[in-house]
């Protein structure tokens, strides 16, 4: 092809170093370096296969901590693809002791699953900690994401996770978290439990309220254990295969004995009806991988926003106590959020209706048994007398982090009038997003890394007004006006030497962030379609009001000239700039790249 100097879509060149000489020699014609971006090399014989030239002064990430990752097939298709953006980072360092980990959500007719990592903030509100498209549902595929949610937050293990009953995705956190408590999703617990046992729930039948309660309201396992013995008798399913997997799983689903494990409350992946009819909105059957990013951004955005008003409300509005003068309410007003402190009010109210049944004393250690007016059951709780420590047979506060209305009983009984430092955890506080965070090579993580950089110039213009405004005599401003050149002159020199150190013709082939081999497209699933399982009459009815409900709000549809805009507010933006949709834009029109990755219309 005869070359005129002008760079053209379907060009084609003899080998490598013609294509680089084309192009450093069309570069030092309109003025500006060039180098080498990176290269792909066949697996079979090391050949390359394709590369990349670009400007040399083609711009950074907006923000270079956002993280992805993929992996690929031996064909370098992405089967699987991980994000987490610098928000989701800052969230997991100061929320991730819990997560909850959804798989149930499926983007496209190729049922490729979307994984959700999420949490609660300080208000109690959702946050999302990283988000996978995956292949498939396999051991190896939920080894990868674990890996990589891992390396995302520096290695940080949670300390409990919640999934659904999925036996490859036990097997993989077994492997890669073996410390981490995995806690089942109740929900899914009972949409398993409809599936294989909904012959026992006809004709009025109260088999899923017993197994209900089996899950929710013993708080022994004595009592645990007589209620199952009962149900198993009751409704004569003794040898029901399911029934004894289930009992196997008992210390992940079981109230009792999740006493014994810090879950904030969680007992389920569905975390917010919001969020799941948010993310289910977005995933529209006909939505390009570009358009799915951007639908999903505006549902994290969305979340945000919510944070971010109820940051608005916890500092401005003045909290509503119960008891206006308690030294104790007095005090958490001033350190919990709203949401928090009515939490801890309703303790505050049911410790009236406690009563200290038997006192024992010895050396510093009193033991009390308390019992509650019109309430069964009785509840140990220890006191430290030195250290004003508290511990209760119930442990609210050991799973939730608030103490709980026995407690309180007794320190109403010690004239222990303000609650100790050590019971007020710093994530159910104002201040929980306080505090430096560090990534794993030890830079900070920064939400807006142009911030930081804002507030240095803005300081640096207030100096110099000052000085100028205090210089009087004509050598003070021979002076100023000496050094402001001599500066200029070393700002000007270190730009320049900026751009001729990019500018050389044996630049390194730089690889990509990502993997040393670049994907050639996103592979196409093929498998089967999740058979829905059959309805319960009690869950059509429920579903048939919901959309009763529903018919006189909009509904979501898709087209290429409607906005993107999901129902979420677009009030304020709190997102920083950068953002994984524009991390698969690319500058060539008709395709779509991810890091130095080009594919054209691939769906997901």
């Amino acid at each position: 092809m005869e070359l005129d100097g002008k760079p053209k879509v379907g060009m084609q060149f003899d080998n490598l170093e013609s294509a680089w000489k084309f192009w450093k020699s069309y570069g030092g014609k309109m003025g500006f370096g060039v180098r080498k971006d990176f290269s792909n090399k066949s697996k079979k014989d090391g050949a390359i296969t394709s590369c990349r030239f670009v400007c040399s002064k083609e711009g950074n990430s907006a923000n270079p901590l956002f993280f992805h990752k993929f992996q690929m097939d031996s064909d370098e298709q992405i089967t699987n693809i991980f994000w987490a953006d610098v928000r989701m980072q800052l969230d997991y360092a100061y929320f991730g002791d819990v997560v909850s980990l959804d798989t149930t959500y499926c983007t496209n007719n190729a049922h490729r699953p979307l994984a959700l990592f999420s949490g609660f903030n300080h208000h109690k509100g959702v946050v999302i900690f990283g988000a996978a498209l995956l292949y498939d549902e396999t051991t190896a595929s939920f080894k990868w994401l674990f890996e990589m949610f891992l390396k995302v937050h520096n290695q940080k293990k949670p300390q409990t996770i919640f999934t659904d009953q999925d036996r490859a995705m036990a097997k993989a956190l077994q492997e890669v978290l073996p410390d981490t408590y995995h806690g089942l999703c109740t929900w899914h617990l009972m949409q398993n439990c409809i599936k294989h046992l909904g012959n026992l729930m006809k004709h009025g039948s109260h088999f899923l309220r017993d197994f209900k309660a089996c899950m929710y309201e013993y708080e022994e396992e004595k009592e645990f254990e007589e209620a199952w013995s009962q149900l198993l008798s009751d409704y004569n399913v003794h040898e029901n295969t399911w029934v004894e997997s289930v009992y196997s799983l008992k210390e992940k689903w079981a109230a009792c004995y999740m006493k014994k494990v810090f879950t904030l409350g969680m007992r389920s992946t569905q975390l917010s009806e919001s969020l799941n009819a948010d993310v289910k909105r977005c995933l529209n059957p006909d939505v390009d991988i570009i358009q799915f990013f951007k639908h999903f951004e505006r549902v994290v955005e969305d979340k945000r926003y919510n944070e971010w008003k109820c940051e608005f409300e916890a500092r401005e509005k003045l909290p509503r106590l119960r008891c206006p003068s308690s030294p104790m309410l007095q005090q958490l007003a001033e350190v919990y959020t709203p949401i928090i402190l009515d939490m801890f009010q309703d303790q505050f109210d049911l410790f009236s209706a406690c009563c200290i049944k038997q006192r024992r004393q010895s050396e510093s250690l009193i033991e009390y048994v308390i019992d509650m007016y019109k309430h069964k059951g009785e509840w140990e709780v220890l006191f430290h007398t030195q250290e004003k420590s508290v511990s209760c047979t119930c442990r609210r506060f050991e799973t939730f982090g608030i103490l709980c209305c026995h407690a309180l009983k007794v320190f109403e009984a010690n004239d222990v009038k303000l609650v100790p430092d050590q019971y007020i955890l710093k994530r159910w506080t104002k201040m929980a997003r306080t505090g430096i965070i560090f990534d794993v090579n030890g830079n900070e993580v920064e939400e807006d890394p142009k911030f930081g950089h804002t507030l240095e110039i803005r300081s640096l213009c207030q100096r110099f007004v000052k000085l100028a405004s205090e210089v009087t005599g004509k050598d003070e401003v021979l002076i100023l006006r000496s050094a402001t050149e001599e500066m200029i002159k070393k700002v000007e020199a270190l730009r320049l030497g900026k751009i001729r150190g990019t500018n050389e013709s044996d630049d390194p082939i730089i690889p990509s962030s990502n993997d040393m081999s670049i994907p050639t497209g996103i592979k196409k699933r093929v498998g089967i379609k999740r058979r829905s399982r059959p309805k319960s009459r009690v869950e059509l009815q429920l579903r048939n009001r919901k959309a009763s409900r529903s018919r006189s709000h909009p509904t979501f549809t898709h087209s290429q000239s409607e906005s993107t805009d999901i129902g979420a507010s677009s009030l304020v933006q709190l997102e920083n700039s950068f953002s994984f949709t524009r991390l698969l834009m690319d500058q060539s029109e008709g395709s779509v790249s991810l890091g130095a990755l080009e594919f054209g219309g691939d769906k997901l």
